[in-house]
């Protein structure tokens, strides 16, 4: 299998950062096997993998073979692997090299099973996550609905709404505020305390910092301690 190779257009520079083949930008949204965002904007990235490269071998159900090894699926995991390895990245660089930071390989029929090279392609980290977070929760709103959601409760009536709900829930109940000292430097703070009990602790960023690493250093001197007891105990 071997992928349509774009030439690089002679006013655009840039080069794909994995594979060093042409680039050229793309409509957003479009989805082929190799894309990847530079500078925010989606590019689109073909080439011709190395010609010793063949696409993984579906032996069964839980195992495939690529590249002289067995990758399994085991009923935790999504991805089929091998030692930690998993299939779909390895199939990624085996074609194009190194996969470039902040990037996941994305499999485009949503099928970690289809781990064929045309099935997967280069997105960015945090496109990736969101893109499948919507999928799993069943969120697709539209940009158009998302604007006219923020309209709505900055509207009247969505004020009024907020307000109805406000009293109706009494959020306000189910917290209050005391002073105490900061369990760090003493200073006498406003602590919210929540209805569970809970109540802060530090008067503020700067001492709970100061605390935690305090907390670490005394780990430290505790974990030396039992090391320097068990080394006598062993002597």
């Amino acid at each position: 299998m071997r992928m349509e190779t774009i030439h690089q257009p002679e006013n655009d520079q840039e080069k794909c950062p994995t594979c060093k083949g042409g680039v050229c930008r793309r409509v957003f949204g479009e989805m082929h096997a190799g894309s990847f965002i530079l500078d925010g904007k989606r590019m689109e990235i073909r080439g011709i993998p190395d010609a010793e490269y063949s696409d993984p071998i579906v032996l069964d159900e839980i195992t495939q073979y690529f590249n002289g090894a067995l990758y399994r699926i085991w009923p935790s995991d999504r991805y089929f692997s091998k030692g930690g390895s998993r299939l779909h990245r390895d199939v990624w660089k085996a074609a194009f090299g190194s996969i470039p930071s902040n990037c996941h390989i994305h499999h485009r029929d949503c099928n970690t099973a289809n781990n064929m090279l045309e099935n997967l392609e280069c997105q960015d980290a945090s496109e990736h996550l969101s893109n499948s977070r919507a999928k799993r929760t069943g969120n697709t709103i539209s940009p158009a609905a998302r604007a006219g959601a923020i309209a709505w409760h900055g509207s009247e009536e969505g004020r009024l709404w907020h307000k109805q709900h406000a009293e109706r829930t009494k959020g306000w109940t189910k917290w209050k505020y005391e002073d105490k000292p900061c369990e760090h430097c003493g200073t006498i703070f406003s602590a919210l305390v929540r209805k569970s009990g809970n109540s802060g602790k530090y008067c503020n960023v700067n001492c709970k910092v100061a605390a935690y690493r305090v907390r670490g250093k005394a780990n430290e001197y505790a974990a030396a301690y039992r090391a320097r007891e068990a080394a006598k105990r062993n002597g």
